[in-house]
């Protein structure tokens, strides 16, 4: 009667051990993006959102074919048929950023309707991932 108990214990352990790692992981602030790139397909769009405080801060990773080819990220809006696009800043790395995240502060007015745009310059295939944090003060560090 005791093992079964211990056994219980256990079971009801590891499933609210679970539950609470699956219900962090769904906090959109720790959401990330998967995009991918090729020479067919030089850009990524995100979804639309907002800035508040004037700005907002990405933190992600990219895989390259070469260390020194360029992807660009910009925060844009896009007009309403997607005839013209509009950018406010934007930020190049260069090569492989898998080792350790990079993280940059766009400075950007505060609003609704951004995206974040991913360029690779029409260079073989790219890969990554990035999520976006929203600022709470107006900390403009990179």
């Amino acid at each position: 009667m005791k093992n079964l108990f211990g056994l219980l214990s256990l079971c009801f352990d590891r499933f609210f051990s679970l539950f609470r790692k699956r219900k962090l992981n769904k906090d959109p602030r720790y959401k990330y993006l998967n995009w991918g790139l090729g020479i067919d397909g030089p850009f990524f769009f995100s979804k639309k959102f907002s800035i508040e405080n004037n700005s907002i801060t990405i933190l992600g990773t990219q895989i390259t074919h070469d260390q020194k080819w360029p992807v660009k990220y910009s925060i844009v809006k896009l007009s309403k048929f997607g005839t013209s696009i509009q950018y406010f800043d934007s930020v190049i790395f260069h090569g492989n950023q898998s080792d350790k995240e990079f993280k940059h502060t766009f400075i950007v007015p505060s609003g609704t309707d951004y995206q974040l745009e991913v360029f690779n310059y029409c260079r073989y295939i790219t890969t990554g991932k990035f999520h976006v944090i929203q600022n709470e003060e107006s900390k403009h560090s990179n």
